[in-house]
């Protein structure tokens, strides 16, 4: 294998591997913005020390009387010393269990005046009261597993929601949100920390996973459970996108302006729920040279949309732009706003004045225009309804 391709295919494992990573980060890995990144720089075997005999309350005594995750609830020195003779080995003497600051700071020598690597160990952002569940006689399994088969604890054995909901069943137990979750001012989830942006992920008990399509998806569970929803969105908040002043990326991608005239014919529907043709669509389309009220300047000399004038405007058939309006108006009112009909169409032009009623509309216009004159108004006068006797 030369030397080029085993480079790119090193690059390729990498990349399926970073890929991997990011799998597991959201479906099996604990929330940055609940337990942040940790740095243990120790030597410690659960399991050999459970195996020994000492539980875990030999340890961690002070969970006891713990009533907040900034309690910091590890064994100091004192502790340990129950069982290891730190001082003699300190003294040079042969201990066991092994007693030497190396034992559990590996690579520290304890020749050179220097302090070991510190722990760095944040607290969690929740509210917890270990004295309130160790009182409610909650086994330490239940939340943090079975750990004669863990050697150096971490994030992972910290429990996940799933793992709370067991009890936390909203029957016996609350489940509301509110109850663990830190709080804002306002009554609403804090949403960010300086270790991560909570999110759900897969595996939520709720269903609330905000995975990489839930931009496209979300408005369903939304009208389920909005009250859920509401926990940690604010209505202004869901409005930075409905708002269709801006997208997000993940919704309309970096060339979305070259791919979105497919999805516009196909589901115009979906666009109208943000984009309002007339104000939007239009107003686009002049800027970019689409539209008979672009400046000419910018017009492709290359690209032709309908067909020629006589076709389109002055022969009445298939092609004729009228009948091609009342098949679908959406499509026009992408490019021509009202003014471009009334150029034509309207009593008040002085460009041209084509009647766009069928034939037999005189009949109905009386009753019509008493219902609702603003649309008749458009095109006539007042004085011209009157004399028509539409007034």
């Amino acid at each position: 294998m030369d030397r080029p391709y085993r480079k790119a295919l090193g690059v390729l494992t990498l990349s399926l591997v970073v890929a991997g990573v990011a799998w597991a980060a959201t479906g099996r890995e604990r929330s940055l913005a609940i337990y942040p990144a940790q740095n243990i720089p120790l030597r410690f075997d659960h399991a050999q020390h459970l195996e020994a005999g000492a539980d875990c309350a030999t340890c961690h005594d002070s969970t006891r009387t713990s009533v907040s995750p900034k309690d910091r609830n590890l064994p100091g020195h004192e502790e340990c010393e129950t069982c290891h003779d730190i001082a003699a080995a300190q003294k040079g003497q042969k201990t066991d269990p092994p007693s030497g600051c190396a034992s559990c700071h590996p690579g520290f020598d304890a020749t050179v005046r220097k302090e070991p690597a510190k722990l760095d160990l944040p607290p969690a952002n929740i509210e917890f009261s270990h004295k309130l569940h160790l009182d409610k006689k909650v086994e330490c399994v239940a939340c943090h597993g079975d750990m004669t088969k863990v050697t150096l604890a971490t994030r992972q054995q910290l429990p996940k929601m799933a793992t709370c909901f067991e009890c936390h069943d909203g029957k016996v137990v609350t489940n509301e949100c509110k109850a663990c979750h830190l709080k804002q001012p306002s009554g609403r989830l804090q949403l960010t920390f300086s270790s991560g942006i909570l999110r759900p992920m897969q595996g939520n008990p709720l269903g609330m996973d905000h995975g990489p399509r839930f931009e496209f998806n979300h408005g369903t569970r939304a009208a389920v459970a909005r009250q859920t929803c509401m926990e940690c969105h604010s209505d202004s908040y869901c409005q930075q996108c409905h708002d269709s002043l801006q997208k997000p990326l993940s919704v309309h991608p970096n060339d979305f302006i070259t791919l979105h005239p497919l999805q516009a014919r196909t589901d115009a529907t979906r666009c109208e729920s943000c984009h309002r043709a007339q104000s939007f669509c239009a107003a686009c389309h002049e800027r970019v040279g689409v539209g008979m009220d672009a400046d000419s300047s910018l017009r492709p000399r290359n690209a032709k949309v309908h067909p020629d004038y006589n076709t389109w405007v002055e022969v009445i058939g298939p092609q004729h732009h009228g009948i091609a309006a009342s098949r679908d108006l959406r499509q026009c009112v992408a490019c021509h706003r009202e003014e471009s009909c009334m150029s034509c169409h309207s009593e008040l032009s002085e460009r041209r004045q084509i009647n766009p009623h069928p034939s037999g509309f005189r009949d109905a216009c009386q009753k019509l225009a008493a219902a609702n004159d603003r649309a008749c108004l458009k095109c006539h006068s007042d004085n011209s309804l009157r004399q028509k006797g539409c007034r």
